[in-house]
């Protein structure tokens, strides 16, 4: 209280209380909409794997790998954008939460400010989530991709196999003496320091055998009907070596077989 003689002394005016009824965030929100972030499609990660599923030949494991892959570099890219959108929005969050707090500390309305963080944050989760449901969408559509091309990696190479049987039997037809050379050849390259060689050939590549192999004293040819055309038998000091080619075959069939399993 002042007395009325001390008046004169003082500067005195009229208070006027200050409107607190606008709501502080309405502005932010207006300068700074939050954007929407694009996630990927699903749709496209469902639309590839019913083109996987499209019955076809051989000739589509190119293209289809190739279109797998294409679309993971196009999600892998909006998967970057996704981030750089997600770290620039959290920093607007950062910046608008400073903005909020200062303006609610000074009108007292700390409520509002909880109220804007929570909203935006519900946001942010809203596209993490969508981000995370994409990603693990695209992960099942490239193992069910893998299997499938595992499993016709595995027919292919079946059929590769018997292919090359067909052309075996082919060659042998046509010209079993020059394949039972080359076969006694590289037979005969793996025992160079083996002695009393003796080759048994059919009947029908024994004079073709003898004359390419007379300059050889260490071998002995004899023509054995029970050798089929185009296989040889080596007997030597070192053991014995079976060229037939069929048991040959199946060898390395059963070897393809194996590593298939594996």
């Amino acid at each position: 209280m002042i007395a009325k003689s001390e008046l004169p002394k003082h500067n005195v005016q009229k208070y006027e209380f200050k409107s607190i009824a606008k709501n502080p965030y309405q502005d932010l929100e207006e300068a700074h909409p939050v954007e929407n972030i694009p996630s990927p499609s699903v749709q496209e990660s469902a639309s590839l794997v019913q083109e996987v599923k499209k019955p076809g030949g051989t000739s589509l494991e190119k293209d289809l790998i190739e279109r797998l892959l294409q679309k993971t570099d196009e999600l892998s890219g909006n998967l970057a954008k996704l981030q750089i959108q997600f770290e620039k929005q959290q920093l607007e969050i950062e910046e608008r939460v400073n903005t909020a707090r200062n303006d609610a500390y000074k009108d007292g309305l700390k409520e509002g400010e909880e109220k804007a963080k929570k909203e935006m944050l519900q946001d942010v989760e809203k596209e993490k989530t969508a981000l995370i449901q994409s990603v693990i969408t695209l992960d099942k559509e490239m193992q069910k991709s893998q299997k499938h091309l595992e499993k016709l990696e595995k027919e292919l190479s079946s059929i590769a196999v018997d292919i090359a049987r067909e052309v075996i039997v082919k060659e042998v037809e046509n010209s079993s003496q020059k394949v039972a050379l080359a076969l006694a050849k590289e037979l005969l390259s793996s025992i160079v320091d083996a002695t009393d060689i003796h080759i048994r050939v059919n009947t029908i590549d024994y004079p073709y055998l003898s004359e390419n192999l007379k300059d050889a004293p260490k071998i002995k040819i004899d023509a054995d009907d029970a050798i089929a055309k185009g296989g040889v038998v080596i007997t030597c000091s070192n053991g014995n070596i079976d060229g037939n080619l069929m048991a040959r075959y199946r060898t390395l069939k059963q070897s393809v077989l194996d590593n298939l399993k594996a």
